[in-house]
Order: C-alpha cells, then sequence, then structure tokens
C-alpha cells in the first residue's frame, strides 16, 4: 500500500453509527462497507426494534475495515463490498468456519452532475476535453475503484485516464468528488447514484466487462458477541431483509 494510503488509514478512528449508547441491552458491532451505509441504517433499526439487540455499524472502505480487524479492531461482523478483503481475512483464520457467503450484487455506472446526454455518453468519452476529473474508489481501498479499473484496463482506456483520476478513500468519497464539482465525472455503484437526485446516471457498465460484483458477509472468529452476530446475520438473510435491499437498488444473491 501506498505510504500516503496508509498514514492516512493509520489516522482514521473508527466512525461508529451508535444506537442505544449506554444501555444495558446486548449488542453486535458490524463493519460494512460505504456503500451499504444508506440501507443498514433501516436494517438495523428494525432489527432492533424486532430483537432488542443493539446494532453499532462502522462503515468505510472495505480493504481499510478489512486491515483495521487485523489489527484488531472489535467487530463482530463485516460485510465488504467484495470478495477480496474478505479472503485476506479468511487466509489469516480471522472468519467464523462455515459462517460467510455472498449476500448481495451490484451495478457499476458512471454518474455526473452536468447536462450531459445520457444517451449517447460512453466509457470512450472520458478521453474527451470536456472531462478532466474522473473520480473513483481508491483500487488499492475500494472494491468499486477495483472493478473500474478492470472494465476500463478491457475496454483500452485505463492509461489514457490516468493524469485525470481523484481517488478517494471508498465509494462514498468518490461520489462527494463529484456533487461537490471537484470532479466532472464518478465511477460508483448504481444505488450509490440512486442516493442523490441531482446525479445522472450516464453509462451503467455491461456485468460482463468486471468481475462479477459480490458483497460477502461472514461473522468474525474472534467476535465479542457472537450469538447477537449469529442473530443479525440469519437477519441480513431474510425475506424481510430482501425486500429491503431491494427498495435500495441491491440484488439479494440466493443461497
Amino acid at each position: 500500500m501506498r505510504p500516503l494510503v496508509l498514514a492516512l488509514v493509520s489516522a482514521l478512528a473508527l466512525t461508529f453509527t451508535l444506537s442505544g449508547c449506554g444501555s444495558d441491552k446486548p449488542e453486535v458491532t458490524v463493519f460494512a462497507a460505504a456503500s451499504l451505509a444508506d440501507v443498514l441504517q433501516p436494517l438495523g433499526e428494525r432489527f432492533e426494534a424486532e430483537q432488542g439487540i443493539d446494532v453499532r455499524f462502522s462503515f468505510g472502505g472495505s480493504w481499510m475495515l478489512s486491515q483495521q480487524i487485523t489489527r484488531g479492531a472489535p467487530a463482530d461482523l463485516f460485510l465488504a463490498a467484495g470478495p477480496a478483503p474478505m479472503d485476506a481475512l479468511g487466509d489469516d483464520g480471522f472468519l467464523a468456519s462455515a459462517s460467510r457467503s455472498d449476500l448481495l450484487s451490484n451495478i457499476l455506472v458512471i454518474v455526473g452532475v452536468e447536462p450531459r446526454d445520457a444517451v449517447v455518453f460512453t466509457p470512450a468519452d472520458l478521453l474527451g476535453g470536456d472531462v478532466s476529473r474522473i473520480a473513483l474508489g481508491d483500487p488499492s481501498l475500494a472494491p468499486a475503484g477495483s472493478y473500474a479499473r478492470e472494465a476500463l484496463q478491457g475496454m483500452g482506456l485505463w492509461d489514457d485516464i490516468q493524469g485525470k483520476l481523484v481517488y478517494g478513500l471508498n465509494v462514498r468519497t468518490a461520489l462527494q468528488y463529484v456533487t461537490s464539482g471537484n470532479a466532472d465525472i464518478a465511477i460508483v455503484y448504481a444505488t450509490d447514484a440512486a442516493s442523490d437526485d441531482g446525479l445522472r446516471t450516464l453509462w451503467a457498465f455491461p456485468p460482463e466487462s468486471h468481475s462479477p460484483i459480490r458483497y460477502p458477509v461472514a461473522m468474525l472468529s474472534e467476535a465479542d458477541n457472537p450469538d447477537e452476530a449469529a442473530a443479525f446475520l440469519a437477519f441480513l438473510r431474510s425475506e424481510v431483509a430482501s425486500v429491503i435491499f431491494t427498495e435500495y437498488g441491491f440484488k439479494p444473491i440466493e443461497r
């Protein structure tokens, strides 16, 4: 990992979205990819209401979260936006036996705020003079960036846009770059694009242009709250949760 990125990651404190802080209720700590923030909040609230278990979330880039877990961060459950960060934990023995599965899928898209013509826009237009900055999650930290790199390499465009790339720590940071005007275009997930009415989806990458987008989920072998983690994992795999995931644009993967 580049020294600057490592310094940034090390400097980041875990940012938790807390529910019921200070209560005596049982709890579960969930580390999850930034692209899941919008949908997991209501799911966590529903689970808390039904099960009486507080859910504590920490959102960020999947690789950053994976590295924090290896350094001892207290997580019970991990949801990544791609297989590689989860693979790394599995290889080092951090995952509970037989708890891993692919939970969701998504679509990779190009978005912008300018009144571009989405009918004719293609990835080749990224080379044009009217696109000077292209935001995406850092491929070394965010699977969305890795998928984007893979797709653009396959299209023969990656090398030619290097001078235009603006990396974010995660896919939501890349989204903020384009909504704030610090980038002309962003490559994000379709679910991220749907979270902002001011964005236009200009292009959807064909699924065959990159590796399948998968969100794996697993319990941690050293979880402090294994029973609560198992209960929340079962809830995430339930039909009720599948309906909510679908409402937010994700595609649940049947086991």
